[in-house]
């Protein structure tokens, strides 16, 4: 599985890179990178590195592990929570029943049903934190894709000079400030 996952990701790079030869849409490439990213976690970040810079090009394992490590635990989380969740209602609905206490002996039905209301709340923020991360991640691939795509060429010029306009009268000058943008 891991192994036709890193056939698809490599797939995906090599053919923006071969894309970035012909014509770059801006648009499209961050679209692009937004959907790998929505699909598969990790891959916009992957398709984003066909168009960084050569001096940052090798830099970006850093964000994978953080994100799949991100995901697992989040994952685990929700069904560790989800286990204690189904073991404690499944004891509340054998003592209900009438069946003696198994496992949670020292235990009242009203302190089980605080302990299974618990870790209810416990999977629910568990399932908004993995939301959360994945939510975080696409986010990063479409602004990463913004980010290497904007103009920071040498041509951009940004210029404050004074201005001195005549006034009505010919004997004062008003002062005032102009900006000069050269795109």
């Amino acid at each position: 599985m891991i192994r036709y996952l890193i056939y698809f990701l490599f797939l995906f790079s090599k053919i923006s890179i071969g894309q970035l030869n012909d014509t770059l849409s801006k648009k499209s490439f961050t679209k692009k990178s937004t959907i790998l990213s929505t699909l598969i976690p990790g891959a916009g970040q992957v398709h984003n590195n066909s168009i960084r810079p050569l001096e940052i090009r090798n830099k970006l394992w850093w964000k994978l592990p953080i994100i799949y490590g991100g995901i697992g635990a989040t994952c685990i989380q929700i069904n560790l929570n989800n286990q204690e969740f189904n073991n404690v209602k499944n004891e509340r609905i054998s003592r209900v029943n009438g069946n003696p206490p198994l496992n949670y002996t020292s235990y009242s039905n009203d302190q089980l049903k605080l302990i299974q209301d618990q870790y209810r709340r416990l999977r629910d923020l568990s399932i908004i934190s993995f939301l959360g991360v994945y939510l975080i991640q696409i986010i990063d691939a479409n602004v990463e894709a913004h980010l290497f795509l904007f103009d920071i060429s040498d041509n951009l010029g940004f210029q404050f000079k004074p201005y001195y306009q005549p006034g009505y009268q010919s004997n004062y000058f008003i002062p005032q400030l102009s900006i000069n943008v050269k795109i």
